[in-house]
């Protein structure tokens, strides 16, 4: 199979521990897209968090970004495609953050704002390259459109909260971990998969010929949709059962390694 379209996610994926692109990673992907393969960054972050990698990568594509909820051209900001969260279902999740005392983050129209300012708020906003708002009137973000929402907590409460949320009746949103602290929320109607087929249809070209990459269980669809599923050797247990293939870790360039494997070398 001659694949034409890689869709990767970036932490704990692409980037190593210190969420830095290697020089062999910037080879592989320069060599990828001088083979004619389109090359797609897959993530859970907004644009602002992408632009840095974009640039050092030399990229000329489309991004897909806030885990498949918007698309957008990375040089001419030309929007693909984007989906908000249901109005009721945020007000729900925004509800329970608040019950539960956890840190949040709301992401609307590109603007970023958060339940407090803190250390937790200031890791958040350096890696996403964009500064907090502190919350003051829910409603009104609301009003504007929810991208996605996140609660930010220790691991274990997260893997507790994410069994009682499977037991609450959501029906239009997805709830999943994007790292071990992190849960996300997003509309339904998108994940990494819908992105990953809406760019198929933007260049013609089908899921066989596409390779996904990832880590964490918001890399599940994707790898589940794409013709070759790689899990990271730093995965989580089901993203690694779902793959076709298990790669070396992201601290030892596994990403690239794997996607030279299956194109370049192949």
């Amino acid at each position: 199979m001659k694949y034409r379209l890689i869709a990767t996610d970036m932490d704990g994926t692409l980037l190593d521990k210190n969420s830095e692109i290697t020089d062999f990673t910037r080879e592989a992907v320069k060599k990828l897209i001088e083979s004619d393969i389109k090359f797609i960054l897959c993530t859970g972050r907004p644009l602002k968090g992408v632009e840095k990698y974009v640039n050092q990568l030399g990229l000329d594509c489309p991004v897909i970004t806030y885990n498949g909820a918007v698309i957008t051209h990375s040089r001419t900001g030309e929007n693909i495609f984007s989906q908000d969260m249901d109005k009721e279902e945020a007000r729900r999740v925004y509800n329970l953050a608040v019950e539960k005392g956890t840190m949040f983050i709301i992401w609307s129209q590109n603007k970023l704002y958060a339940s407090e300012i803190s250390e937790k708020t200031a890791f958040y906003e350096e890696i996403t390259s964009t500064k907090a708002q502190l919350i003051e009137d829910f409603e009104e973000i609301l009003s504007a459109g929810i991208t996605k929402m996140l609660w930010y907590d220790d691991a274990d409460i997260l893997d507790q909260w994410v069994e009682e949320l499977k037991l609450a009746g959501f029906n239009q949103t997805t709830f999943v971990k994007s790292r071990r602290y992190f849960l996300e929320f997003f509309s339904n109607k998108t994940s990494k998969a819908v992105a990953m087929e809406k760019l198929g249809e933007y260049y013609g070209i089908k899921r066989e010929e596409m390779i996904a990459l990832g880590d964490q269980t918001n890399d599940l669809p994707m790898i589940e949709y794409a013709g070759l599923g790689i899990a990271m050797g730093n995965a989580v247990d089901s993203v690694k059962a779902a793959a076709g293939y298990i790669a070396d870790t992201n601290e030892n360039d596994g990403a690239a390694k794997a996607m030279l494997k299956f194109t370049i070398e192949a």
